[in-house]
């Protein structure tokens, strides 16, 4: 039998220029409707949440998502060699002035930010799973930061949709916008439930293909067929989940032992057995 190497890694490794492929692609016409798709859904349930602290993971530049959010203080993550926008000169102490101004950006490695644990209320993980090398290791350090009780969402491209299907067919799994590794919400879900989160629900968008604005004007059908017949296999998904609290089990009382008999005879028994024996 022949074994496999140790350095073999779990994902194949996605080119460097990945992210900022898929980053300009958000921008075309294409990217413009996916975006649209997705705040719509978030903006049934960002207004539901409640809590102190936000935190934005995209797979490219933050477009600050959690605008519809009511919590006091928001941060966007991006990774480091998405250097397409000018570098945020503010400090983490500037976003928490109130939610109506901008979110505190901050540039790190989503396999290591620089979030304590157990410290953020809600996490948004934008596209982060389908650009990285090792995305268990990117969900489990977003997975951290949550506090016991509060919320991971994630979005991303369901592969089993029109749109992910189609990017086979056509040949463009290695352009931006069909390129990437695609996960099943069903797969995500097992590895957040692995990590201690319980799954609320799931939204599907973007039934159509992603084309230019003229090429999707010729299938909106796709869009209304879609959200009758395949809700639950849009283009693009939003999976949310809650993480356990941990739960103090209550010690049982201790019970008072009985006291124990004495083993040696009273004096007066043992005269009395003594009297009879010598009789």
């Amino acid at each position: 039998m022949q074994l496999p190497p140790l350095s073999r890694a779990p994902f194949q490794r996605q080119p460097e220029d990945m992210v900022r492929r898929f980053d300009h692609w958000l921008e075309s016409e294409a990217g413009q409707a996916v975006l649209a798709a997705e705040r719509a859904m978030l903006a049934d349930w960002l207004p539901k949440l409640v809590g102190q602290r936000a935190l934005e993971i995209s797979g490219g530049r933050g477009r600050d998502l959690l605008a519809g959010i009511r919590l006091p203080w928001r941060c966007s993550v991006t990774p480091v060699h998405c250097a397409d926008e000018p570098d945020d000169d503010r400090s983490v102490g500037a976003g928490a002035a109130g939610a109506e101004r901008p979110p505190v950006r901050v540039k790190a490695c989503p396999q290591a930010l620089p979030v304590a644990k157990n410290s953020v209320d809600v996490v948004l993980l934008h596209h982060g799973l389908e650009f990285q090398d090792n995305p268990h290791r990117v969900l489990r350090e977003a997975a951290s930061c949550v506090a016991p009780g509060g919320t991971i969402a994630v979005v991303g491209f369901h592969p089993l949709s029109v749109m992910g299907l189609a990017r086979w067919l056509r040949g463009g799994a290695s352009r931006p916008g069909w390129s990437g590794r695609y996960f099943r919400p069903y797969r995500v879900s097992d590895w957040l439930h692995v990590l201690g989160f319980e799954v609320e629900g799931l939204a599907g968008g973007f039934y159509n293909l992603p084309l230019a604005d003229r090429g999707r004007a010729r299938l909106r059908w796709l869009e209304w067929l879609g959200g009758k017949l395949w809700w639950r296999f849009g283009g693009v998904y939003l999976l949310v989940a809650r993480k356990r609290a941990a739960m103090m089990r209550p010690l049982a009382p201790q019970r008072a032992f009985s006291r124990q008999r004495p083993t040696v005879v009273s004096v007066p028994v043992a005269r009395w057995r003594q009297e009879r024996n010598t009789e």
